[in-house]
């Protein structure tokens, strides 16, 4: 994904957490009780953190030292990335209810290139602050709010260190605007448009990576691939609108394409989010 897909400030990352935010505000007005409201908000918290260890240790597990180093990170970088999941796994504890017991995690939807799963990493990252950010006004519990303050400081911190390990500015804007509900719905404005694909398989600069998955799953180089037809999509989990049997999935509003390709004369589809992670479909 090119760079000018990435506005200066969290904005435009927030907005893939859309559900995640609403579900929160719809919360706190709608709650009978204090308590149910802190239970509400805890878990959201702990989705936010089960999404994070599940990414960092399904990157861990797909990338070995060598990985890191053939994508040109400085030494210590994969170290660093345990250290974030042992971080994570401990803010998870703090925000685990009494009454629910902690839960396994799941297997994550890894992007093939490291660059794009560390971005992924990243776009969480942001998401968990604004989480935090919104939650702790709303934390009946006082007492913790001590904690969550200082594990909503360390997630702008490993955020802030994933930006600089991507070459990125990791001090955006000296204040993120607070967002409402309507700016993080993304459903509540107009979708961007999508070029129509030209003839002769030309995409948009913007549908390379995705078009460049899509090959790869195909077997086939993309000049080999006509894309008939990208449509902007907002799925509703990870699955990217097409769950598999038995398999479990980060519940976070996705941003992608429906994306028809056509390859020795079959058309297929194909579901993608923003990053390059593609599904067949059906």
């Amino acid at each position: 994904m090119s760079a000018n897909r990435h506005d200066s400030t969290r904005r435009r990352l927030l907005a893939g957490g859309a559900s995640t935010l609403a579900l929160a505000a719809i919360v706190s007005a709608s709650s009978t009780t204090a308590a149910q409201t802190d239970r509400d908000l805890l878990d959201l918290l702990y989705a936010q953190e089960q999404e994070l260890i599940d990414l960092y240790a399904g990157m861990l597990d797909a990338f070995d030292e060598a990985a890191f180093r053939e994508a040109g990170l400085p030494d210590g970088a994969r170290a660093t990335i345990e250290e974030i999941l042992t971080a994570e796994e401990m803010h998870q504890a703090v925000v685990t209810r009494p009454d629910r017991p902690q839960a396994a995690g799941s297997a994550a939807i890894v992007p093939a290139e490291l660059a794009a799963a560390l971005r992924q990493a990243a776009d969480l990252e942001n998401l968990a602050v604004a989480a935090y950010a919104l939650v702790i006004p709303e934390m009946g519990r006082q007492r913790l709010i001590p904690e969550l303050l200082g594990i909503l400081s360390v997630e702008a911190r490993h955020a802030a260190w994933l930006a600089t390990l991507l070459g990125e500015d990791p001090f955006p804007a000296a204040i993120d605007a607070p967002l409402s509900l309507e700016d993080s719905d993304p459903a509540g404005g107009e979708s961007e448009a999508t070029p129509a694909p030209a003839a002769g398989g030309e995409t948009d600069a913007n549908l390379e990576p995705i078009v460049a998955a899509i090959a790869a799953e195909l077997g086939a180089a993309p000049s080999e691939m006509t894309v008939v037809s990208a449509t902007p999509e907002v799925w509703p989990d990870a699955s990217l609108g097409c769950p598999q049997p038995d398999m479990l999935y980060a519940q976070v509003v996705t941003p992608g394409y429906r994306v028809v390709a056509e390859v020795g004369g079959e058309q297929i589809e194909f579901h993608t989010d923003e990053r390059g992670a593609v599904v067949r479909c059906p």
